[in-house]
């Protein structure tokens, strides 16, 4: 389906504009992205809610996880295209280091955890390897996308509606990790009943806070880069901005398992 959905838009293009084929990399992109998302919150949407669907949804987060890989192959198809056969555009339109520096090493997590999803893998690694590859190496993948499209909601003019689309769907996912860790938290703990009046506080303000930061962006968002460039080694820090609004939501679930059972 994957396929498909790129092959077709590809006879249509003059395949000598490298505009033209810019704009492939960026369709491959948006057709890739709902995948990493649905693999990403697969097992904690069964946990947190438990029914027909969201069981069928944890069966097959490896073939969600796949369509994605296959997405994002034909992304870097496009890219080697672009580069081999338009460098000049290349380095002028497209060329980020930033970029490159998180798009490289996704590149080959994503790799590997495509080859070792399959059997013949599997079997080269441990099972705490696997373990440590597929959850680690899903984690720092939606960061690199789900930034992107962060970045590109509060710090770039061309905003489309799919950006909109895809931000919230990024947090949607990472909000049903953290639900599901919470939910096991809780239970692990056998916590019973409401939290004390303390908690109950320190929960409301630490919510509030992460809500705010996630819903009002544009409030805080033009200061941050800069601020950090300015105490820190210059734009790497800037890559971490994005971050920021998970925080208070992490503390918060912490406040709603305390140590104390």
């Amino acid at each position: 389906m994957i396929s498909v959905s790129v092959i077709i838009p590809l006879s249509q293009i003059d395949t000598t504009n490298p505009a033209h084929i810019s704009g492939m990399i960026q369709q491959t992109v948006r057709l890739a992205v709902p995948w990493l998302f649905v693999a990403f919150a697969a097992s904690s949407l069964v946990y947190v809610f438990p029914n027909n669907f969201s069981k069928w949804i944890a069966r097959n987060r490896r073939i969600f996880g796949l369509c994605f890989a296959a997405g994002m192959a034909w992304q870097l198809f496009f890219i080697l295209w672009l580069v081999i056969g338009s460098f000049d555009y290349y380095m002028a339109e497209a060329y980020s280091y930033y970029d490159l520096s998180e798009q490289i090493p996704g590149y080959i997590i994503l790799f590997a955890m495509t080859f070792t999803s399959f059997k013949f893998g599997r079997s080269m690694l441990s099972p705490r390897q696997w373990k440590f590859l597929h959850k680690g190496g899903i984690y720092f993948i939606w960061a690199v996308v789900w930034s992107t499209y962060w970045f590109e909601l509060y710090f770039y003019d061309d905003i489309q509606p799919i950006d909109y689309a895809y931000y919230w769907m990024g947090i949607a996912a990472w909000g049903m990790r953290l639900a599901a860790w919470t939910k096991k938290r809780r239970l692990s703990k056998k916590m019973k009943g409401t939290l004390k009046l303390s908690d109950q506080i320190a929960f409301g303000i630490f919510t509030g806070i992460g809500l705010f930061l996630i819903f009002f962006g544009n409030f805080w968002t033009p200061l941050t880069p800069d601020t950090f460039s300015d105490f820190t080694f210059g734009g790497w820090a800037a890559l971490f901005v994005p971050f920021l609004i998970l925080v208070p939501l992490y503390t918060a679930a912490l406040v709603a398992t305390p140590a104390r059972g």
